[in-house]
């Protein structure tokens, strides 16, 4: 029964730990709404994927995480606000980074600044 016991637990543990590791290594795309409207449709282009954000709320943030196997490549992104389509590209991205977090955020006047 303790044997037992200790394989479940060491299984739940590695399974934790497991999870949590790949949220750590898996890079990420985050949207933020600072503007003053609703953003129905937010979606961004990477050279291998498309992340689709649906709608964001004002003053509500939404992360994605993609795959590492990427292209070398720009993040294309494309928002609809209030009747608007605010399209660019921002950054740079690469094959394998771990870990990288990209922020893209939409100012009160519906301007784009990307970190």
């Amino acid at each position: 029964m303790n044997l037992l016991i200790k394989a479940i637990l060491s299984t739940l543990l590695f399974v934790i730990t497991a999870y949590s590791l790949y949220f750590y290594i898996s890079p990420s795309v985050t949207v933020i709404n600072r503007s003053e409207h609703l953003i129905t449709k937010a979606s961004v282009n990477l050279p291998m994927s498309h992340l689709n954000f649906g709608s964001i709320e004002h003053k509500h943030t939404n992360t994605i995480y993609y795959s590492l196997s990427q292209n070398d490549g720009s993040y294309q992104y494309s928002f609809k606000i209030a009747d608007e389509v605010i399209t660019g590209t921002c950054g740079y991205l690469t094959n394998n980074e771990i870990n990288k977090r990209w922020v893209i955020t939409v100012s009160k006047s519906n301007r784009i600044y990307c970190n």
